[in-house]
Formats: structure tokens, sequence, C-alpha cells
């Protein structure tokens, strides 16, 4: 119910700031807008976030996770697919309510597990046996196996 109330809300927003645009303000965004897809269509950094993107969605893709400690490696995974953020989640972070006041206001939603507060920090991911690892350490990802004068065991 919160969330059909938020999207109405959302959607109502939106038409609302079309609708209070003269035409003539309408027409000048459009020409910024597409001023803009001209200049950065062809840009290096479109075409490796394009690349990065593609290879993120790559459910096959193999990749290596060092994990570091004090800034040296002490591990590392294969891994199947993408690293994810631990806070990354499928539901909005906030639900739009309204209260007894009559005024609408956001508020904390529950994390995807039903539960509210913040997350678990750091990243997860899939080993390519399948096993999830999550870890809050730094670490260095690589879709290639990075060479190392240090005997870096591999975890997992």
């Amino acid at each position: 119910m919160n969330r059909k109330l938020a999207a109405i809300v959302a959607s109502s927003a939106v038409l609302l700031s079309f609708a209070s645009c003269s035409a003539g303000e309408y027409t000048k965004r459009e020409e910024l807008q597409k001023a803009k897809k001209d200049t950065t269509a062809s840009s290096l950094e479109r075409v490796n976030l394009e690349k990065k993107r593609k290879q993120d969605e790559n459910a096959n893709q193999t990749g290596y996770v060092y994990l570091m400690s004090f800034s040296k490696p002490i591990g590392y995974y294969v891994v199947k697919g993408k690293i994810s953020s631990n806070g990354s989640q499928l539901t909005p972070e906030q639900d739009i309510v309204r209260p007894y006041s009559g005024e609408y206001v956001a508020v904390d939603g529950p994390q995807d597990d039903g539960s509210y507060g913040e997350g678990d920090p750091g990243i997860f991911f899939f080993t390519s046996d399948g096993t999830m690892v999550t870890t809050s350490l730094d670490y260095v990802y690589s879709t290639q196996p990075i060479p190392t004068s240090l005997d870096v065991p591999k975890l997992g």
C-alpha cells in the first residue's frame, strides 16, 4: 500500500513539473538535452561505462577478487558474475507516508529482509562453485589474474 502511494505521489510530481512548464520552456529543455547527448555520445567515458555495464551484467563473467589487509593481498577468490554492495537492495530505501498531520513525508523503509536500519557493510559475491562470500575488507577486482611476486593463496 505504501509503495503504491509513493508511486502515485512520485508520478504526480513528475506530471505537475511537466505541466508547469510552458511550451517554450519545454522545447528549450529538449534542445539542451539533445545538445548534451550530441556532445557526449562518443566520449570515451561513456564507452568505458557501457563496456563495464555489459561485463557487470554477464552472469558468466569470471573474475578475481583479491582481499587486502593493511594494503597487502591476503588471498583471492575466483568469482562468477558481479561483485555487489551489501548496501544494495531491491526495494526503495525510503517510503512516502502521510501520517496524521496530513503532510507527505519520507521515512526509512525496511531492508529486503524486512528488518530496519543500516545493512551490512562491504560487498558480496559468488565463487565459481556458487558459494556466497561477504566481506568488508578492502579488495581489488580484476577480470584476469593479477601477477604478483607475493605468494597470494587462493581462498575457497
